[in-house]
């Protein structure tokens, strides 16, 4: 229950290096706002779950801009990808688009600078450390809208008294999560610590720079790196990590906290809290809540969040750039958070009573207020390379091989740096 690679209905692009040449610029010339309009607005799999939230936005908008019709689209996650990319090679980009930060890179040259047509104090509203990650060159590529939460951790208070623990007193820090986990199964042969691998995300974590600065070759192949990971291959002969960690989908754990195999999860997504709870109920009541462990730069990495963009191929950007910023508002952003167990981007959301006055004592209170303390604290995990996908997946494969005793920690790391290198010059 580590790092999590993506939040809630992050897309997932199937065209590799998907930029578009000669569509930086709009497709048609941009028409005036003041006459009636039409907006073309793309969601990635909202509609079936929370049409009627997604209605109710689009009707307030348009009581409000008696001039604007919104025509919404909803897009299964893997097809809105292609399905933008080909939009926008058609010169028939949609104007208000639901966009995985992961995924932006793809599309740069061909998004609108949202900083033309919002009034200064707009972007300023945003918590900083998730909207300043979406400029490129000192334009604003797109808003921050939602996103899964800061990691906490999850702790089966049963299994971790058992082996003469203290729920109470969990650990702060990866290394001390290891050592909770080897004495838990020590204590419990039938339970381990927790699940998990040291992946990119927890190279990162630990200090390790994946990246050179200019973003064109591998870092990470260094010593420390070494000691980082033969200290969780370490973890895994002692108990402390799963051997089911390996499996390829961290969606297939074998072992869990829903079948109590696993004791804790040292840096878990809200969203596992959520499935105890439906999933698990009499494991849910056993359930602490606690802040994430983190590693040596004592930071939060969040593994992707979902935005709004702007094609430049939008006839009407500024009503565009105005409706995206009006979906993504603070009182908007609040609603949503409240229909399912999604966090905000909105610095003024997070003063909302639903978060900074939490005085429940269920985990899913103590979990939403220590969420929402840990909000400001978070780094988004992308590289910013328009391959980070790729790059994880084949960086995770390497890994998996090593803590299953197929290659050293120095032959992954090398095997790895050559695909990432390769990959990377492409």
């Amino acid at each position: 229950m580590l790092v999590a690679r993506a939040v809630a209905v992050a897309a997932v692009l199937a065209v590799a290096g998907a930029c578009v040449p000669g569509t930086s610029g709009p497709s048609q010339p941009a028409q005036n706002d003041s006459g009636p309009l039409t907006l073309e607005f793309w969601t990635i799999n909202l509609k079936k779950s929370f049409g009627d939230y997604v209605q109710g936005l689009i009707d307030k908008y348009q009581q409000q801009h008696p001039n604007v019709t919104i025509t919404w689209v909803d897009v299964p996650g893997n097809d809105v990808g292609p399905k933008l990319l080909s939009a926008i090679a058609s010169r028939q980009a949609p104007d208000v688009v639901n966009l995985a930060n992961a995924d932006i890179d793809q599309f740069v040259p061909s998004l609108t600078d949202l900083g033309r047509y919002l009034p200064p104090d707009v972007p300023q509203k945003y918590q900083p450390n998730l909207i300043d990650p979406l400029r490129r060159d000192g334009k604003l590529v797109a808003l921050p809208w939602y996103n899964a939460g800061a990691p906490i951790s999850l702790i089966n208070t049963d299994l971790v008294r058992q082996a003469g623990l203290d729920p109470a007193a969990p650990p702060k820090t990866f290394d001390e999560a290891l050592d909770w986990g080897a004495k838990i199964h020590a204590a419990v042969p039938g339970a381990y610590g927790m699940n998990g691998i040291p992946d990119e995300n927890i190279l990162r974590l630990e200090g390790i720079d994946m990246l050179t600065p200019d973003r064109k070759h591998a870092a990470f192949n260094t010593p420390d790196a070494v000691a980082v990971l033969e200290k969780w291959r370490h973890g895994m002969e002692s108990g402390a990590i799963s051997p089911g960690s390996t499996v390829k989908d961290d969606r297939q754990y074998p072992q869990t906290l829903a079948n109590q195999q696993v004791a804790f999860g040292a840096n878990a997504i809200p969203t596992s809290l959520t499935s105890l709870q439906k999933n698990a109920p009499d494991v849910f009541a056993k359930i602490g809540v606690a802040p994430g462990a983190v590693g040596k730069t004592g930071k939060y990495l969040l593994p992707d969040q979902q935005t709004m963009v702007v094609p430049a191929g939008s006839r009407h950007p500024e009503t565009a750039s105005d409706f995206a910023a009006f979906v993504t508002n603070a009182e908007n952003q609040t609603e949503f958070c409240k229909l399912t167990p999604i966090y905000p981007s909105h610095s003024d959301a997070l003063k909302n009573p639903f978060f900074s006055q939490s005085g429940g004592t269920t985990p899913m209170d103590k979990a939403r207020a220590e969420i929402a303390t840990e909000l400001p604290k978070l780094e988004l995990s992308t590289l910013g390379t328009g391959k980070d996908r790729q790059l994880s997946d084949r960086f995770r494969e390497h890994i998996r091989a090593f803590m299953s005793g197929d290659k050293t920690a120095a032959q992954a790391l090398t095997d790895a740096e050559k695909e990432w290198n390769d990959l990377l010059a492409q």
